[in-house]
């Protein structure tokens, strides 16, 4: 992948005022993009937000500590980094938030005859396979969200190798999916961090919007919806019909005997072996 980091800024600083256009930082290699964004946030004399991007990560990782295959193929490796400082129901949705306007992006700017959807909480799949995921990270200090950080990991081509074993059944990538590359990635990926980046300030300044827009891009995107699945809570199986989700952010089961149950994000893991 081959990125102009001062031509994305130069993109961004067309969407914001030079006071709050964000800082870009562009690496060939890093450990994980979340860890620096985590070390740059914690120096005051740095503003926020900031964008980190890498070209390969070799601690790369997804929800619940996973490994996330991050190898120099031609993939966007990206964090965004604020500092928010608000309540941390007020950022509650912004996982799922990021995951409807990701797919909304993806389908106005790959145009893939598979349209993109989100498998609840945090991946974005092309039919059964996966070609993005987003880790959300916060710290917490006297009551308010001191620093938060989104990682994406986005496929825009598959490895040069193939997919490794263990990924080819479910891995996928935009290349794959259009038959085509992304031939400009810096008009690309500065069109996607200004949408991720228009999305956390809606979501911060007008929530009522954010959530009823969130509402109908979930239903547009809900990769779940009408399934059978089973989820993982603990020692704890539950078996439902994935019904959407809540007003919170929770993935709402209609469970055998037509009653409810709600699953709230970072509790569980879908089995994999869903349908």
């Amino acid at each position: 992948m081959s990125l102009d980091a001062a031509q994305i800024k130069r993109l961004l600083d067309a969407h914001y005022r030079a006071s709050t256009a964000p800082e870009i930082f562009h690496h060939d290699t890093l450990d994980s993009t979340n860890d620096e964004a985590a070390r740059l946030l914690s120096d005051p004399a740095i503003a926020a937000p900031l964008v980190v991007i890498a070209r390969r990560q070799t601690k790369g990782r997804g929800r619940l500590n996973r490994p996330w295959h991050s190898e120099p193929n031609g993939n966007l490796y990206i964090s965004f980094a604020f500092r928010p400082r608000v309540p941390p129901p007020r950022l509650r949705l912004l996982t799922l938030w990021a995951g409807v306007n990701l797919c909304d992006f993806l389908a106005t700017h790959a145009r893939t005859p598979v349209p993109p959807a989100i498998k609840w909480p945090n991946d974005i799949l092309f039919g059964a396979r996966k070609a993005a995921g987003l880790l959300t990270e916060a710290r917490a200090a006297f009551g308010n969200i001191d620093t938060l950080i989104l990682g994406l990991g986005l496929n825009l081509a598959p490895p040069a190798a193939g997919w490794p074993p263990e990924l080819a059944p479910t891995a996928t990538s935009l290349a794959e999916q259009t038959n085509a590359e992304i031939t400009d990635t810096t008009t690309f990926t500065a069109a996607l961090i200004a949408r991720i980046l228009a999305a956390y300030d809606q979501l911060l300044t007008t929530p009522a919007a954010a959530t009823a827009t969130l509402s109908a891009l979930w239903q547009k995107h809900d990769h779940l919806r009408g399934q059978t699945i089973t989820i993982l809570s603990g020692n704890d199986r539950i078996t439902g019909i994935a019904s959407g989700i809540d007003a919170e952010g929770s993935l709402i089961l209609k469970l055998p005997d037509t009653s409810t149950q709600k699953i709230r994000a970072g509790e569980v893991t879908i089995e994999k072996n869903f349908k």
